[in-house]
């Protein structure tokens, strides 16, 4: 409100409302019809009904219309300042739980923005949303008509782009293990010779430094002891216990070759760490590894 873009932006079609009989009413008596609605009447009324002129005056239209006007203006201030943006977060609209309560639903202000269109703030039919409803049940008494709503598809997949947005950022902030393409392969006697001097142990075709985790080891030293410069796939994974997804992406981090020959085809899903199962990638990623 305080900088005007370079570009105004395209004018919208609005020739069904200037051709509207009640619009174009409204329009060319405003001002007369202003002062009745919002001064006059209301001080009629508490004056007429109980006497009390002044206090028709104060309260019934000055301070009603001071609340009013602060309440509408808090959709332009407390709904781009407080709150979630949670369907597109281009802009500063939030959805904001104090916007909805002052502003009597019209917080739901992220939602408006992505989708004009839609008659609704709060597009649940729980979101508190007073004006939704009374549009709602004009419709229902024949006073309202062609509503417009969103798509529900389109709605969710905005939230969800969101939402990977924003896992995508915290799946940057994580330490993740090595890529293969950086761990040197070694052979089954080259795992072993560097086993007798390093604890090192074979799972799923992943050789592992776990020297510094063996005193940690939940289940004692001794187990992992026995294991080292051993293939402990079949422990890992059942044999002995099987280990929690917390186990397999600790362990996963500890990587630091890979044993030649690969993994088994009939591992390959098991093998991968729950962390790794999923991940959020860029457009430009999954293009360049399709290439």
């Amino acid at each position: 409100m305080l900088f005007k873009p370079r570009r105004k932006p395209g004018p919208a079609d609005v020739s069904d409302l200037r051709n509207n009989p009640i619009v174009k009413w409204q329009h060319r008596y405003y001002i007369p019809l202003a002062l009745m609605v919002a001064i006059l009447f209301p001080v009629a009324v508490a004056g007429y009904g109980w006497g009390d002129w002044q206090g028709g005056f104060v309260f019934a239209s000055l301070l009603r219309m001071i609340t009013i006007h602060h309440s509408t203006f808090c959709v332009n201030s407390v709904c781009h300042l407080l709150g979630e943006k949670t369907y597109d977060d281009k802009l500063t609209p939030r959805n904001s739980v104090i916007g909805v309560i002052v502003t009597l639903g019209e917080g739901y202000h992220n939602f408006h923005h992505q989708f004009p269109t839609d008659y609704r703030n709060g597009h649940k039919w729980y979101h508190y949303d007073p004006t939704k409803w009374f549009i709602w049940a004009c419709e229902k008494l024949g006073l309202a008509s062609n509503l417009k709503t969103f798509s529900d598809n389109e709605v969710q997949k905005a939230e969800f782009a969101v939402q990977l947005k924003r896992l995508r950022q915290k799946q940057e902030t994580l330490a993740w293990p090595a890529a293969k393409g950086d761990l040197p392969v070694i052979t089954w006697e080259d795992y072993q010779r560097q086993a007798e001097s390093r604890g090192l142990i074979c799972v799923a075709g992943h050789i592992h430094d776990v020297g510094d985790f063996i005193n940690e080891h939940p289940g004692g030293p001794l187990l992992l002891k026995k294991n080292i410069g051993k293939d402990a796939t079949t422990a890992f994974f059942g044999g002995i216990y099987g280990h929690s997804n917390a186990a397999h992406n600790l362990l996963s981090m500890k990587r630091v070759a890979i044993l030649l020959g690969g993994v088994p085809h009939g591992l390959d899903e098991k093998v991968v760490p729950s962390s790794q199962h999923l991940k959020v990638a860029h457009y430009n990623e999954l293009i360049a590894n399709s290439g």
